[in-house]
């Protein structure tokens, strides 16, 4: 479903996986994150924030574990906002991992 004017999927594939390589996507969110955050007035880099996680099930996922929390076989979602909400990291887990080793 890519437009005609991207040209073949493959190389768009092979820009992507470029772009990922070289930690471009994860730099953009950095400085956006920081220019964001100075917009409102605050300092670029926070000294605060909140983390949670989230388990769901993944029956089929070859990289799963159990929360006995939970009762669910699957994986977990540890996501790190700033005091404002704004997202700082994703990292995904096994459901077995804790909370604090997962962030």
């Amino acid at each position: 479903m890519l437009p005609i004017h991207f040209g073949p999927w493959q190389t768009v594939y092979w820009w992507f996986r470029r772009f990922v390589r070289c930690l471009l996507f994860r730099t953009i969110h950095d400085v956006a994150l920081m220019l964001d955050r100075e917009a409102a007035g605050r300092e670029a880099s926070p000294s605060g924030g909140v983390l949670d996680s989230q388990a769901v099930k993944a029956r089929f996922a070859e990289v799963r574990g159990y929360d006995g929390g939970k009762r669910i076989v699957g994986r977990k979602r540890h996501v790190a906002v700033d005091t404002d909400g704004r997202l700082l990291m994703v990292n995904l887990t096994p459901a077995d991992v804790s909370d604090s080793a997962g962030v």
